[in-house]
Parts: structure tokens; C-alpha cells; sequence
């Protein structure tokens, strides 16, 4: 493992409640994001360097892009397409009588569309298992299921490989995806986070197949190799670490989103100062030297 030198810059000293869903939208060259629980949706524009307001009342957890424009967002109401200035449209509220709660989604090939669910009170107890889902022309189907806090989602360079974090099992597995279907197999714990460290969130894969992963609770992003190694560890200046995503024009810089409102939980690393207020908020920028993977498109949008 080699130690980080990279050099961690506040981007935009927001105040986000929980700051997720980092998005780089290449079509425009900005950055997208939401504050999830205050459901706003941003954008960071490096060029201008202005951040504006895009959404209010936009209920969105996990972005992606969509095939003709706009966004596909996802939260606990369910799923819907959006454009800014216009009001979000139901897409998928429910599968088989059941409500759809979802946290974050990622485009994959073919227009594609693989989302995880969660289910859980404010008493910190799951209400029931959440599932893993790929969505394709029309059809939704379950292809992993028995999780617990469903989040971050990468794809590898060659599409062969899923990458999905479960946040308070402290796993994030790997499996196998079949290109033509887009169903996954051969379900497997990529990395298990120790007990000291915080909890896997957000995560993306960049050009070089290598896993970066936001650790909630931990204050910092962690990289991976292939093989699940820490190759390396960027300490951030908040607890509350979120998401990332990769961007920039030539896709060489790493945004983080992190979260100003304090989860209490007993998923928290022994230890954990709770009485320490650096929490969260802001978006941060890092140039760690390697390039990300462009976004790809979903295209099961409306017409």
C-alpha cells in the first residue's frame, strides 16, 4: 500500500444535509449531485466556478444519466426521470406489490439500469431485506437479494464485473455480469471493512479497474486493487464521507460529497467520538494522479 499524497481542496462549503449521487454529466462538462435529505439537486460547474441550484423538492438519492437528456433519480419514493425545470416523472414505484425504496443506481451497457433498495426505520432496525434489481426495456427483474443498506454501485473498465457496497453488513461484494443479459452471478465479498474503520458507501471504479470507496464514519476514501487490497487511503477533513465520482474534462479528478447531518447509530466504529462536530457538508475535490471511466447512459427513460 502506498501512503496518499494527495492533496484534498473544498470545492463548494455547502451545508448538505447528506450530500450523495455524484454525477459527472459529460454532455455539459458540470458536476450533479444532491442533498438527499433536504431534496436539492446541484450543480457545479468547474468553469464558472459557480454551483446553482437545479431542483427543489426533487426526490433524488442516486443520479444517472438519461438517454435524450435530463436525469434518472432514485430515492425512497421510488424511481423517476427528471429535467430540471420540470417536475419529476414516475418511472418504477413498485415491483410484484412491493414499494420501491432506493438508494443508489448506476447506468451499465445497453442502456441499463442496476438500483438497490433499503429498508429501514428511524429506530436503526431493518424493516426487511433490500434487493438488488437490473432494469432493461420494460422489464425489472431481482438479481441479488438479502441485503441489508443497500449503496454504492461501480462497473469495471470491461463490464465483466459489479461492484456493490452494503453498508452496514460492512461488505462490499463482486459479481460476475453477463453482457448480453445483464444478469449477475457468482455473488462474493470483494472486501469486508473492519470493524474500526467506517462504513462502505459510495463507490466507483476508475480507468484502471481500481474500487474508490467514501467510508461513512470514517473520514476518509479508501482505493482498492482489483484483488481488494487497500492500495490506497485519502483521510478527509469530515466524519461523514458519503460518495464519489470521477470528472473533469479530461476525467482526472475525484469529487467526494460527505454529510452535515449526524447519523447516531450502532453501526458506528468502537470508539467513535460523537461529541467531535466536524461532521460533514461540503464537496471536496482530489487530483490522485489516475482518471475515471466515463458515465454511461440509461435508457429506459419515458417518451
Amino acid at each position: 500500500m502506498r501512503a496518499s499524497t494527495n492533496q484534498v481542496e473544498l470545492l463548494v462549503p455547502n451545508h448538505d444535509r447528506c450530500g450523495e449521487g455524484p454525477t459527472w454529466d459529460w454532455r455539459s462538462n458540470v458536476l450533479v449531485w444532491t442533498d438527499l435529505s433536504a431534496r436539492i439537486v446541484y450543480q457545479f460547474d468547474p468553469a464558472l466556478n459557480r454551483t446553482v441550484v437545479l431542483g427543489n423538492n426533487v426526490p433524488a438519492g442516486g443520479i444517472a444519466l438519461c438517454e435524450g437528456g435530463g436525469y434518472i433519480i432514485a430515492a425512497r419514493e421510488g424511481m423517476y426521470q427528471w429535467s430540471p425545470g420540470s417536475e419529476p416523472r414516475p418511472l418504477l414505484l413498485e415491483h410484484d406489490g412491493q414499494k420501491l425504496k432506493f438508494n443508489d443506481i448506476l447506468a451499465g451497457s445497453h442502456g441499463r439500469l442496476y438500483a438497490g433498495t433499503m429498508y429501514w426505520g428511524d429506530d436503526d432496525v431493518m424493516q426487511q431485506p433490500g434487493k438488488l434489481y437490473v432494469i432493461h426495456s420494460g422489464e425489472v427483474e431481482v438479481v441479488a437479494d438479502g441485503l441489508e443498506l443497500s449503496n454504492g454501485l461501480g462497473l469495471s473498465p470491461d463490464l465483466k464485473t459489479l461492484y456493490y457496497a452494503d453498508s452496514t453488513a460492512r461488505v462490499i461484494y463482486a459479481f460476475d455480469v453477463d453482457e448480453r443479459s445483464g444478469r449477475v452471478s457468482r455473488q462474493r465479498t470483494f472486501v469486508k471493512v473492519p470493524d474500526e474503520e467506517g462504513l462502505p458507501d459510495g463507490l466507483t471504479v476508475d480507468a484502471d479497474g481500481f474500487i474508490w470507496c467514501a467510508q461513512w464514519y470514517g473520514s476518509q476514501v479508501v482505493r482498492y486493487d482489483p484483488d481488494g487490497n487497500v492500495e490506497r487511503r485519502i483521510p478527509m477533513p469530515v466524519k461523514q464521507v458519503a460518495s464519489v465520482a470521477f470528472g473533469g474534462t479530461q476525467l482526472d479528478e475525484l469529487f467526494i460529497t460527505t454529510a452535515g447531518e449526524e447519523w447516531r447509530s450502532r453501526f458506528s466504529p468502537p470508539g467513535y467520538d460523537y461529541t467531535n462536530p466536524n461532521v460533514g457538508g461540503a464537496v471536496y475535490r482530489v487530483r490522485p494522479g489516475v482518471r475515471g471511466k466515463k458515465e454511461l447512459v440509461a435508457a429506459i427513460c419515458r417518451t
